[in-house]
């Protein structure tokens, strides 16, 4: 993913100098991309850096961190208290904080503060790439779940989907997924996407068939994709449609 973005508010300097020197040694991610003391000086970092996580300081040098909270006119970021106080833990928590961590800072509390914050934002990415795909049917997308990670994939780009064993590979345009769901999952999921079940191991992209040849169906790439002799009619009559 990108670089997370996090503001570091405290007005103790060797504070932040101190956990600058920590978020460094846990990821490269992590970018510290502006620091304040105050609340004034808080505010204006936030609204002119836009940052993902804000690590805050109650006690500042002009006022408290729930102060400077009610004076931003709204709390897009991911927001982690770090203090000296406990006393504020349950008035924190009312601000939707993900975290409150006592100083001296833990370096173990603060890399898992700051990994389930980075973790809310990814899934968060995720859904607004959902919510576009919805909205936006002109270039629908489907989601692959890998091993690693998630893919966002054009339907228009996917060639066929291939089994392989209880997974499936999906071959695009611009290379091979191996998906960790089954064939008839993207046939359940590409039902009304003109995509065509050939065979039992191949799910096939209906505007890339160029020809049918014997018993395949050879893609525009010259790809050649085999059809099961039971299905044979019924492929053949779809593409005639």
């Amino acid at each position: 993913m990108n670089k997370v973005r996090i503001v570091i508010i405290d007005d103790e300097k060797n504070v932040r100098i101190v956990i600058k020197k920590l978020l460094g040694l846990l990821s490269s991610e992590y970018i510290v991309v502006g620091e304040a003391p105050s609340v004034v000086e808080g505010k204006k970092v936030i609204l002119e850096t836009k940052p993902e996580i804000v690590l805050l300081d109650i006690e500042l040098e002009d006022g408290s961190g729930f102060s400077l909270l009610n004076q931003l006119p709204r709390l897009d970021f991911k927001l982690i208290f770090i203090t000296a106080y406990n006393q504020y833990a349950i008035k924190a928590f009312k601000y939707s904080a993900l975290d409150y961590l006592l100083k001296p800072v833990e370096p173990t509390d603060l890399k898992n503060a700051i990994d389930r914050a980075k973790e809310r934002i990814q899934s968060e990415n995720e859904l607004k790439k959902l919510l576009q795909n919805f909205e936006d049917p002109k270039h629908s997308k489907i989601v692959v779940k890998m091993s690693n990670g998630t893919h966002f994939i054009n339907i228009e780009d996917i060639l066929y989907c291939q089994a392989d064993g209880s997974y499936a590979k999906v071959i695009t345009k611009n290379g091979t997924i191996f998906a960790s769901k089954n064939l008839k999952h993207f046939e359940d999921l590409l039902e009304e996407k003109s995509f065509i079940r050939t065979h039992q191991s191949y799910l096939v992209n209906k505007a890339e068939i160029a020809a049918i040849k014997h018993n395949f169906a050879v893609l525009k790439n010259n790809t050649r994709i085999p059809i099961s002799i039971r299905r044979k009619p019924e492929i053949t009559a779809l593409l005639k449609g």
